[in-house]
Formats: C-alpha cells, sequence, structure tokens
C-alpha cells in the first residue's frame, strides 16, 4: 500500500514501548553515579598501565602516612634505657658489687640501680655509645613514667588533633587540612632536637600528635575516596604497608645515630618532603560533591582521566549525588536521627581503642620482656609486610568479607596471645623465650587486624561524615595507645603471664562486638547518612563480579 502525502504514520503495536525503552535506557546510561564516575576515570580494570600508575600514585601519596609510626616509635630509641650497660665510680657502688653473691653479670641490672638508690654521675657513669634523652635527664627508675609520659602524651596531642579533624576534614577539605597538619609535624619534630629538659619536651610531645594524626588521617581520607570500588581491599594493604615503611624508617634511622638530637632533625627534614607528595592529589571529589561543587568534581574528573588517559567523560552526562549541607553541629545530631550508623561508629571506636591498647603495649613491652628492642621492633613490623606482601589479610577480607576478616584477625590475636601465655617462660637461646617467638608471630595477625578495621571504618562511613567518623576511630585508638605504654610497666610489678592475657582477652572481646557490626563487603561507599541506610537494610555477602575480576 502506497502511502498518502499528508498521512500520519501510525507505529504497530509494542513497537512504541520498545522506543520508550531504548529511549528511558540511553537517558539512564548518561546517568552516573559517584562510583561510576571515580571508577570510569581511572578506569583499571581495562589497562594493566592504569592499574600500576595508580598504585604508583597511591604509594607516593602514602609517603606521608610516616610521620604516624615515626614520631610515635621515636621515643623507644631517643629514649631508651638500658640497666646493664654502666661502672662503678663510687666506694658504695664498689663496696654492693664486691658482696654481691649472684652470678657477677646479674650485678648490673635495673634492681641493683634502683633498689640501693645508685645516683648517675655520682656512684656510677653510662657506658654506651648511644646517647638517651632518658639517661641525660635521669629519667631512671622512679622516674621511668616520665619516661612514659613522652611516650604517651603523643597520644593525648593526636586524641586532640583528630578530635579538631572531625570538623576540619569535612568543613575545609581533606587535602588542605592534612597540608596544615605535615606542616606542624615537621617544624615540632625539629624543635624537639633542640630541647634539653623534660619538662620542654612534654607539651612539644603533644604537638608531635596533633599534626602527625591529622596528616595521617588526611593522606587515608584522600586515599580512599579515590579509589576504584574493585580496588579497595588492595588500597588497605597497601595504605597499611605505608605505616610499616615509616616503622622502618625511625628503626633505620635511631640505628644509624648515636646522637639522639639527630633523630628528630632528620624526622623533620624527611616529613616537610612528604608534603611534596600530597600536592600531587588534587581534592577528593567525593567531598567536592557532597559540599554541591559539582563544577569543581567534574574538573577534578577530568583530571585524573588526562592522568590515566580514560575516556572523558561528557559534560552533558547528569551526575546523581546527593549533597549535604549541614554544619558541625547537625552531623552529630545526625548519630542520633541515625542509630544504624551510631552503632557501628560505637563498635568501630572499641575496635580502634582496644587494637591500639593491644598493639602499643607490646610493642612498648619489648625491653620488659627482656627481647632487643631493636630486633623485635624490626621483626614486629616485618610482620606487618607479611601479612601483607603474603597476600594473607587481602584473601581473608576477599573471601570472608570486611566484617568477618575483622572478627578472624581479632580471635587470631587472642589466640596467640593465650599461647604466649602457655610458653611462657621457655628459654630458646640467648635473651629469647618462646613466648617472645610467639608475640612476634603475633605481629602479622595485629597488622590484619589494623587493616580490616580501617578498611571496614572507611566504608561504613558517608562522605559527609566520614572525616568525623574516622577521626572519632583514630581517636580512640589514641586513647587505648596511651594506655598502652602504661600497661607495660605492669610487667615491674606483676606476672607477665597476667599482662599477657589481658590483652588476650581484650582481643576476644572485640571478635565478640564485631559480630553485631554491619557488613561493607560489595556495596558502594555511601555518601549521605540516608544512603547508607539505604544500602545496608541487607547485610549478606555475595562476591561482585568486579571484585573477582580483580
Amino acid at each position: 500500500m502506497t502511502p498518502v502525502p499528508g498521512d500520519q504514520y501510525k507505529p504497530l503495536d509494542g513497537e512504541e514501548m520498545v522506543e520508550t525503552e531504548k529511549s528511558e535506557e540511553k537517558m539512564n546510561s548518561d546517568k552516573l553515579t559517584v562510583e561510576d564516575m571515580v571508577n570510569k576515570s581511572i578506569g583499571t580494570n581495562n589497562s594493566k598501565a592504569a592499574l600500576c600508575k595508580f598504585i604508583a600514585l597511591f604509594l607516593l601519596g602514602m609517603l606521608a602516612k610516616m610521620a604516624g609510626p615515626a614520631l610515635a616509635y621515636s621515643t623507644i630509641f631517643a629514649g631508651f634505657l638500658n640497666y646493664e650497660d654502666w661502672e662503678c665510680t663510687s666506694a658504695r657502688c664498689a663496696a654492693l658489687r664486691a658482696n654481691f653473691t649472684d652470678e657477677p653479670e646479674k650485678f648490673f641490672s635495673r634492681d641493683t640501680i634502683c633498689d640501693n638508690s645508685l645516683k648517675p654521675n655520682v656512684d656510677f657513669n653510662w657506658t654506651i655509645e648511644r646517647t638517651s634523652y632518658a639517661l641525660e635527664w635521669g629519667l631512671i627508675c622512679s622516674d621511668e613514667k616520665k619516661g612514659s609520659n613522652l611516650k604517651s602524651f603523643f597520644f593525648i596531642g593526636a586524641f586532640v588533633g583528630l578530635i579538631v579533624g572531625t570538623a576540619l576534614f569535612d568543613m575545609i577539605g581533606r587535602k588542605t587540612t592534612c597540608l596544615i597538619g605535615i606542616a606542624i609535624t615537621s617544624l615540632s619534630c625539629l624543635a624537639a632536637a633542640f630541647v634539653k629538659s623534660y619538662s620542654a619536651m612534654l607539651p612539644l610531645r603533644i604537638v608531635h600528635g596533633f599534626g602527625a594524626f591529622i596528616a595521617v588521617t588526611g593522606v587515608d581520607l584522600l586515599s580512599i575516596e579515590f579509589t576504584p570500588s574493585n580496588l579497595r581491599n588492595l588500597s588497605q594493604i597497601l595504605s597499611s604497608s605505608a605505616w610499616n615503611f615509616g616503622a622502618f624508617f625511625i628503626i633505620g634511622v635511631s640505628y644509624g645515630l648515636k646522637e639522639w638530637h639527630y633523630i628528630f632533625v632528620v624526622e623533620g627534614c624527611v616529613l616537610a618532603l612528604t608534603a611534596i607528595s600530597v600536592f600531587v592529589y588534587p581534592e577528593s571529589p567525593r567531598f567536592q560533591l557532597v559540599k554541591g561543587k559539582e563544577k569543581e568534581a567534574r574538573a577534578t574528573f577530568k583530571k585524573m582521566s588526562k592522568i590515566f588517559k580514560t575516556k572523558e567523560t561528557s559534560d552533558e552526562a547528569e551526575l546523581t549525588y546527593q549533597d549535604y549541607d549541614e554544619n558541625y553541629l547537625g552531623q552529630i545530631k545526625d548519630f542520633v536521627k541515625y542509630p544504624l550508623m551510631l552503632k557501628n561508629t560505637v563498635i568501630l571506636m572499641l575496635s580502634w581503642m582496644l587494637i591500639a591498647t593491644i598493639s602499643y603495649g607490646l610493642i612498648f613491652s619489648w625491653g620488659k620482656l627482656g627481647a632487643n628492642i631493636y630486633t623485635s621492633i624490626l621483626f614486629g613490623s616485618l610482620g606487618g609486610f607479611i601479612a601483607k606482601g603474603s597476600g594473607m589479610l587481602y584473601y581473608i577480607i576477599h573471601f570472608f568479607g570486611r566484617k568477618r576478616a575483622v572478627m578472624i584477625n581479632f580471635a587470631g590475636v587472642s589466640i596467640m596471645f593465650f599461647l604466649a601465655v602457655a610458653t611462657y617462660g621457655v628459654n630458646v637461646g640467648g635473651s629469647w623465650q618462646l613466648d617472645h617467638i610467639v608475640c612476634l608471630i603475633a605481629s602479622p595477625v595485629i597488622s590484619g587486624v589494623w587493616g580490616s578495621v580501617a578498611l571496614l571504618t572507611k566504608e561504613l562511613s558517608p562522605t559527609s561524615h566520614r572525616g568525623m567518623v574516622y577521626c572519632m576511630g583514630s581517636a580512640a585508638a589514641r586513647i587505648g595507645a596511651f594506655v598502652g605504654p602504661y600497661l607495660a610497666l605492669l610487667y615491674n610489678t606483676m606476672d607477665a603471664r597476667i599482662v599477657l592475657s589481658i590483652f588476650g582477652g581484650m582481643a576476644a572481646l572485640s571478635a565478640f562486638l564485631n559480630f553485631f557490626n554491619s557488613d561493607s563487603t560489595d556495596k558502594p561507599i555511601p555518601s549521605t547518612p540516608e544512603e547508607l541506610l539505604q544500602l545496608h537494610s541487607d547485610t549478606g555477602h555475595t562476591k561482585l563480579q568486579d571484585e573477582e575480576d580483580a
């Protein structure tokens, strides 16, 4: 049949429906979530070159993270105590040695000095080649607690810095706040090299902690918000490894420098240089979108596309996102409005606090346990690398999911400490006992806890509150880190097995608590508390296809 001019074409039955569906499909294809934009602009699923470039840039930014362990552990080496290397210089000391009936080598000990109130530079002189502010300032015996103060007050500063960070990270941005932290850390570190007394060092240690953990947290927030969904497990392993790198750095510097002042000089200079690595990162586009800065976020995505040589998303493509314009007080009120976010945050804070108490209690205990501090901390940090480099942490998270990985790692730590109790006192040669070896073997598992708890915290916290929630978790860890060095003093007054049992009990409690937490496995990062509620109505674990491909 020949159509007559002017006749209108009438679609066949069903044809109009097909055209409408195609139109809607095209329209939906032009709508992109924040997660889509991050994945498309970096494009690590499609190119090995992009993946290698991502890892290189990620690690470059992570250099700033070494500020945390470098300054946390610096007082272990700059203020170390060695009660074995000294010689008598007074008649009273010589008489004590002449009348000593036990094995001669046991005379040179803490008990001899402290029980007999021997005075340095009066009754005896130190014969140690390395300098130490603890020995210079007489922080021995009953004044040992002042040395613990210099270790623990660092974490008071960290706690205060993280509380300030709960506001700054979500107000002025991740990158700017991080750079402020690096500046404070490097300048205060250089200042520490010139102090001449305990009373002058104490406030500086607070400033050290204040700046260091603002810097560390800023890098963590930036990195996770630039990470494609299928690489978040890997990125957390790289992030945790950066902490171990910082530990290796301070061990190497401290071992190579015999003058304690120079340890702080080198730290300050190196940490100042890490600011350059943070400049590589633009501001987080997730943060920009939550603040309603779509133009800036699109510019960031375009910049990332150029770096990774991926196809730029059209300016006409619609970004679907939820902005958030509440102030600091409004953010706090949201914890009441959204009980799920409050529950998750409380459980995560307790997990951070307990693993920090265990970690720092163990780190500052090596000397009390009778082990060499350099080799112990070296092998302990190496254990962290083993957990990550061997794929142990990656595959635990990959196969069991985020929440179960936290529970499994905490349970592993608990088992190790109770095994140390069972093997306590069994000598395996020199100053090493079997329980020392077991505690070192626990180090990879402890590192696994840190990594899995940090990843779960980042993924369960909405972008609008991530700075606040992550800082709250890390601040809770600083409470634990503050308590840890004082727990190490318990070795002076009670059986070591009791202290090791306390650590094991803490780990078991944490494994139990996380049973009640939400699971972020296979879910996108939420932008707002409302989105968090929508995402976690079902917490079952099934592998995503892109996770399996990775």
